[in-house]
């Protein structure tokens, strides 16, 4: 089962930061993301939404694996084919984090400020926590259960805002 974390940061670049940490974290196997979304509020108000490329990425990985099997040419063949498939299959499918709803959660953020949506597979870990301490991360929305939720609140101390989803 996946869940939904949403934090928020004070500055516009703390969420790529954080970004960049979780997709370090998912490379020692310490997480596993599906998706990631970072929103940045740019000091005079526009928010600026940044797509990652994880499931493409994994897919291209699949893609390159099968084309070692093939030879030196299937290697580069494999892995275009599979960032292709990846792309065209997260487009129909909309299995990623719709806009409307980063759009919506955005609203509640300041100028200045960033925030990061991403869905994991393994509950939060104590690698998760850590990574939003760093960066005075504050807990915006999660699917949670309320145990948890008020876990990561308590660890993450004095968080500002917490909007449950609908």
């Amino acid at each position: 089962m996946s869940e939904l974390i949403i934090a928020g940061f004070k500055g516009e670049l703390s969420a790529d930061e954080v970004l960049l940490d979780l997709e370090k974290l998912q490379q020692i196997h310490k997480i596993n993301l599906d998706d990631a979304v970072v929103v940045v509020r740019k000091g005079d108000g526009p928010i600026k939404i940044k797509h990652s490329n994880l499931l493409v990425a994994s897919d291209a990985a699949i893609g390159s694996a099968v084309g070692m099997v093939l030879g030196p040419v299937g290697l580069l063949v494999g892995g275009v084919i599979g960032a292709a498939v990846g792309e065209t299959v997260k487009l129909l499918s909309h299995i990623g984090i719709s806009d409307d709803f980063v759009k919506e959660v955005a609203g509640v953020m300041e100028p200045g400020s960033s925030a990061i949506f991403f869905r994991a597979h393994k509950s939060v870990s104590e690698d998760i926590v850590n990574e939003l301490k760093k960066f005075d991360g504050k807990l915006l929305r999660s699917s949670l259960s309320v145990k948890s939720e008020q876990e990561l609140i308590k660890a993450l101390e004095g968080v500002v805002q917490v909007v449950h989803p609908q």
